[in-house]
Order: C-alpha cells, then sequence, then structure tokens
C-alpha cells in the first residue's frame, strides 16, 4: 500500500506514475477477469470489477494510444460473441442464477461511449435487432442515441416507446425529492429528469427525423407544461437546450458541499 491508501499495482497508481504498459497489461488482465465474474446488468447498482476497469481504462486511453487500440479489439472480441449468439458475460453453463449474467451488448455500448464510436454501437444494434429483438427491445435505451445519431428513423421510431411514460412518477419524485439534495442524499429527482428529459429529446429528433417538426416541439410543450413550476421545469428547458447541464448542475452543488474534489 502506498501512502494515500492504494495498493502500488493499482491500474490508475501504474497510470499516474507513467507505466502505461504496465497499468493497460493490468486492466486487460482485471477486465477478463471480471467479465468471467458476472454481474448485473450494465450499468448495474454493484458492478465494481468491470466499472473501475473501464472507468480507468477510460482515462488510460487518453494518455496512452495504445491503451485506445486494446479495447477497440477488446470490443471487437465481444462484438463476435455476441453475434455469435452468446448474449451475456459471466459464468458458463445454466446452473448459475440469472442475475449473475450481464448484457454484453450492454458492455459493448459502454465500450463504444469510451471510443466515442456511436456508430459501431448503431451498427451492433441493427444486428440484434435482427437476431433477437425481445433483446433489442430490453437494451433500446442504451442504443436510441446511436440509432439517432445514424439518422435512422425508422428503427428509432419502433423501439422508443412513450417520452412521457414517467412524468407521473418524475412528479411524485419532485414532491418527495428535493433538485439538489444535502450530502448524505443521492440526486434521485435529478436522476429521474435527466432520464426523461433524454426520452423526450430522443424521441423529438425521430419526430423532426420524420418530417413532424411541429409534433417535436408540441412534445417538449408538453413536457415542459407537465412538470412543476420553478427550478425543476427551468432545469429540464435548460437540458433541452444544452445536453449534459443537469449533471454539470448537481456536480457543482456537491463540489460546493464538499462532496467532490475538482481535479
Amino acid at each position: 500500500m502506498n501512502d494515500r491508501g492504494f495498493r502500488d499495482d493499482a491500474p490508475g497508481v501504474l497510470r499516474q506514475a507513467g507505466r502505461h504498459a504496465e497499468a493497460l497489461a493490468l486492466l486487460q488482465n482485471r477486465f477478463s477477469g471480471a467479465a468471467r465474474a458476472g454481474a448485473p446488468a450494465w450499468p448495474g447498482q454493484a458492478w465494481p470489477g468491470l466499472f473501475l476497469v473501464m472507468l480507468e481504462w477510460a482515462f488510460l486511453a487518453t494518455e496512452y494510444p495504445p491503451a485506445r487500440t486494446a479495447l477497440e479489439e477488446a470490443r471487437d472480441e465481444q462484438i463476435g460473441r455476441l453475434l455469435a449468439g452468446d448474449m451475456t458475460i459471466g459464468p458458463d453453463g445454466d446452473t448459475h442464477p440469472a442475475f449473475l449474467h450481464g448484457s454484453r451488448f450492454a458492455l459493448i455500448a459502454e465500450m463504444n461511449r469510451i471510443l466515442g464510436d456511436a456508430r459501431s454501437t448503431y451498427q451492433v444494434f441493427v444486428r440484434l435487432d435482427a437476431m433477437r429483438p425481445d433483446l433489442a427491445r430490453r437494451h433500446a435505451f442504451l442504443a436510441l442515441p446511436a440509432v439517432v445519431a445514424a439518422c435512422d428513423f425508422a428503427l428509432a421510431d419502433r423501439y422508443r416507446g412513450e417520452p412521457l411514460a414517467h412524468l407521473a412518477a418524475l412528479n411524485a419524485t419532485a414532491a418527495a425529492f428535493p433538485l439538489f439534495p444535502p450530502p448524505d442524499q443521492a440526486p434521485r429527482l435529478a436522476a429521474e429528469l435527466t432520464l426523461l428529459v433524454n426520452d423526450v429529446r430522443i424521441a423529438s429528433a425521430v419526430l423532426r427525423g420524420r418530417g413532424r417538426a411541429s409534433d417535436a416541439l408540441a412534445l417538449r410543450a408538453r413536457l415542459l407544461a407537465g412538470l412543476p413550476s420553478g427550478p425543476v421545469r427551468a432545469l429540464a428547458q435548460r437540458e433541452l437546450d444544452d445536453e449534459g447541464t443537469i449533471m454539470r448542475e448537481i456536480v457543482a452543488h456537491q463540489m460546493a458541499q464538499g462532496r467532490l474534489h475538482g481535479p
């Protein structure tokens, strides 16, 4: 252990010490082990193995080009397994409970997010739609931004669902939880608001892409009119205009409270 409480062979310690090749080798080893161990579907409530590996791999890829290449190769291997019919990661065989298995498509989508390769996510989703539409339906929320970015509005329209389906639930959450919670509480309302606004953003893009611009504007108006007036509605409007606003506001609030620290 070092004086910061981390193991001296932790990938982040190796990266910060400039030992990039060693950090990459350790990440690849841990990735292999975490993928075999199994976990809830990404993004899950408790997937410390793969979550931390992917987080550190993302950092390393920005500093060390071979780490990005290695991540692309690992992603391609996962795609090959999925297209061969192996839809889950985790222990082999049918003797393990279903919750031990994680979604291989979800892992691929996360790897593509790190790589900035939305086109790959779209292409894999198209194949998943043809092979297993039931699984495509389950994971559409992960793929829809990539499908819209590819301008495949017909495919997105089949999977996007009702964008205001969770509006009533959001309003119930708004009545019970603060938008900017105290340090001992998670930002539940902000998280739900982000998801709701994202659903509306996707649906609006699909409507515009299919020549229904007036319907897209009406949907935006319905969302804002259905939200509580005040900070929740204002923040939703800002998120519609500038994706990521809610997350930036929450992070800034938490930093001001001392929950997070800047770089």
